[in-house]
């Protein structure tokens, strides 16, 4: 693999999702210790949660937090496992950006429709819980608010070359920038593994797919075969953060060679689609070969 050409510095941001949710579930003690006793169980063998309000009341808000997570891991790469921080390409900052405050958008009006509603939600599971009921267990109305929050924050990329620090002798320095050095080049290592996995994921799965589909019955497909190989070979490019021109390369055969296609096309053909099946296993061939 062909070394680096620019720093990562000059390439992306790091980025991470801060979510923060009422979850609306809540551990019942009592119940706990009386359904463990009543079976002369451990008292640690089960927990009994109480769902405190009907799960129809907080789907939105699920929902939407949902498509942030996967926004987040669709966009970015692994970075170390920090506080949740991942890798920004600087050429998918923008992509990512409009979708979030859309979806920030969409929480926030997720989460006022649930405020407006949340004293009649309370209420209507007083009724359905009985005797499980505790008032204790909700946060008042004027406080729920608080309890929701979608967020994002963004670093830059520590740099070597950009590192000063008072204090300390210039061994020192030279030894954490190695340190630096060698630490982001592990990373870097690892996020471009990432989109081979990817890559291979992907790929894997439409050959699977592909051989197994027979035009007289046997097998089944989606339109989002090719729609998947189609969206992950449009981000791969912004995630080739090595410069890698094999990488390019591998990139331009899967758009050439499984993305031409249309789904109903590759349904009623069988020559076509066992071509585009001896393709993928091809491509997959070839990343197990970089991956060595």
């Amino acid at each position: 693999m062909e070394k680096i050409k620019s720093p990562l510095s000059r390439k992306a941001t790091l980025v991470a999702v801060a979510i923060s949710q009422w979850t609306g579930r809540k551990l019942d003690k009592r119940i706990t210790d009386e359904v463990n006793s009543s079976h002369g169980a451990a008292a640690d063998a089960g927990r009994y949660n109480k769902l405190l309000l009907e799960k129809k009341r907080l789907a939105k808000i699920n929902s939407v937090v949902s498509q942030a997570r996967e926004l987040h891991y669709r966009l970015t790469k692994p970075w170390a496992d920090q506080g949740g921080l991942r890798i920004l390409p600087n050429k998918l900052h923008k992509q990512f950006t409009d979708e979030f405050r859309k979806l920030k958008r969409d929480f926030e009006d997720a989460v006022d429709e649930f405020c407006a509603d949340y004293p009649e939600a309370i209420e209507e599971r007083k009724r359905a819980l009985n005797g499980l009921f505790n008032e204790a267990d909700y946060p008042s109305p004027k406080d729920i608010r608080s309890k929701f929050s979608l967020d994002t924050t963004t670093s830059s990329v520590p740099d070597k070359d950009d590192f000063r620090s008072e204090g300390l002798d210039e061994a020192t320095i030279e030894d954490i920038k190695r340190e630096l050095e060698t630490s982001s080049a592990k990373i870097l290592d690892a996020a471009m593994l990432d989109s081979f996995e990817q890559m291979k994921k992907v790929v894997g799965h439409m050959a699977e797919k592909l051989k197994a589909y027979k035009t007289d019955g046997g097998g089944f497909f989606t339109d989002s075969l090719v729609g998947n190989v189609r969206e992950l070979v449009e981000l791969l490019p912004s995630f080739n953060l090595t410069d890698d021109p094999a990488f390019d390369a591998l990139t331009a055969k899967i758009a050439r060679e499984l993305c031409a296609e249309e789904p109903k096309t590759l349904r009623d053909n069988d020559e076509l689609r066992a071509d585009v099946a001896k393709s993928a296993d091809d491509i997959l061939k070839e990343i197990d070969g970089l991956l060595g």
